[in-house]
Parts: C-alpha cells; sequence; structure tokens
C-alpha cells in the first residue's frame, strides 16, 4: 500500500523517479526495522517525505515549524529512536535536507512511531 502511494506520485508527475526510489528505500527500512508502525502514520510521513525531497529537488522552502510544536517532537519518547532513523535514512542521499523539513519529518516520524 505504501508504495502504491508513492507509485501513484510517481506516475501523477508530482514527484520525480529519483525522489519515489529515495521514498521506496524509506519505506523498506521502516516495514524491515519498524514493523509495528500503524500504516497510516507511515503512509503520512513517507508522504510528506516525499513532497519534501520534490520541493528540495525544486528549490522551493518551507516555512518553519513552530517552536511550540517542536518542543513537542523533541520531548516525545520517541524521539531519540527517530534521530537515529532519520540520519540513517540520510546517510546515504545525496539530498540535503535543510532543518526546517527535517523539523517537519520529525514530527511525522514520531506521530509513526508513537501509534
Amino acid at each position: 500500500m505504501l508504495k502504491e502511494r508513492i507509485e501513484i506520485l510517481k506516475n501523477g508527475g508530482v514527484i520525480s523517479q529519483e525522489v519515489a526510489d529515495f521514498v521506496n528505500h524509506t519505506i523498506d527500512v521502516i516495514v524491515k526495522d519498524y514493523p509495528q508502525v500503524n500504516e497510516d502514520a507511515a503512509a503520512m510521513f513517507t508522504t510528506h517525505l516525499a513532497m519534501a525531497a520534490e520541493r528540495i529537488r525544486r528549490g522551493e522552502v518551507v516555512d518553519e515549524l513552530d517552536e511550540a510544536v517542536w518542543q513537542d517532537v523533541v520531548e516525545c519518547p520517541e524521539y531519540a529512536t527517530g534521530c537515529r532513523l532519520i540520519e540513517q535514512l540520510f546517510a546515504d542521499q545525496s539530498v540535503e535536507f535543510p532543518e526546517s523539513e527535517r523539523r517537519f519529518l520529525m514530527l511525522h516520524i514520531c506521530n509513526m512511531l508513537s501509534e
């Protein structure tokens, strides 16, 4: 189901093949290392990841996450696990995610891991 959503985005011209490959790799990691995650939460995270990667590829900038919301993310019990996951996912990628995008992604990761 998760990869099908990414395929729809790619076939619709919303994301590039490069972004689709990156997100599909991410899905493989999540399914393998975090099989307990809720599929709806994983879908929300991977969709946001795809859109964020495409924005970066196009040179678009995202607004900052509200600081109060970010503090809630940092205090989330899953934050440390989320940090490890995000570093694992970005280790081999040529796309550099700015801090603003990383914060939104961490919000989605913490939500995904906590459900």
